[in-house]
């Protein structure tokens, strides 16, 4: 099994990055933020997570150790697939999702694409007690507006991941909704 890559990056084939390692190319699926960040470096390092199916074998990157833990949890939840799982981590960070599962916020979880409400509430029943070993970055709580929050980013034509990753930026002393959207939209880059 394929654990860990270091490389230099080459191109993205509808979405999935070609690593140059030694000379050998790697096809690797990432998140859309990290593909983003992967392609404007000359070398990169990634923890994998080979999974290798009947007629398949694939390859899923990641930046951190954390990010690469919550993949493997989220795989066993049934109902969500490599493809779902990279769009809830491409969410947010690790924090905010471990957050998000064990205060069973379902409208953060839901605003994946294909991910509805059953599969959020089945995913925090079957995470909360799993991720208990769960060694977190920082302890960043998530505000009860920022529902609210990430509908208004969405509306004026950003992503839920932009959102969401504008809104971890975010003072935890502002608490006021239109407070919040507005200091979001100012870390919005």
């Amino acid at each position: 099994m394929i654990s860990y890559l270091t490389g230099q990056p080459l191109f993205d084939v509808d979405g999935t990055l070609v690593l140059d390692v030694r000379g050998v190319g790697y096809s690797i699926q990432l998140t859309d933020a990290t593909l983003a960040w992967a392609l404007t470096q000359e070398n990169i390092s990634l923890w994998i997570d080979t999974l290798v199916r009947e007629n398949s074998f694939d390859l899923y990157g990641f930046e951190t150790k954390n990010e690469l833990y919550f993949f493997k949890k989220l795989i066993e939840v049934s109902g969500i697939g490599p493809k779902s799982a990279l769009g809830i981590i491409g969410l947010a960070s690790t924090d905010t999702l471990y957050q998000a599962i064990v205060n069973n916020n379902i409208g953060f979880l839901t605003s994946v694409p294909g991910i509805g409400k059953k599969t959020a509430e089945r995913m925090c029943i079957e995470l909360r007690d799993k991720l208990k070993d769960y060694a977190g970055e920082t302890e960043r709580p998530i505000h009860e507006g920022d529902n609210d929050v990430v509908d208004a980013l969405v509306a004026l034509g950003y992503s839920p991941a932009q959102a969401y990753q504008a809104i971890e930026k975010i003072d935890p002393k502002v608490t006021e909704v239109n407070e919040r959207v507005k200091a979001a939209l100012g870390n919005i880059a």
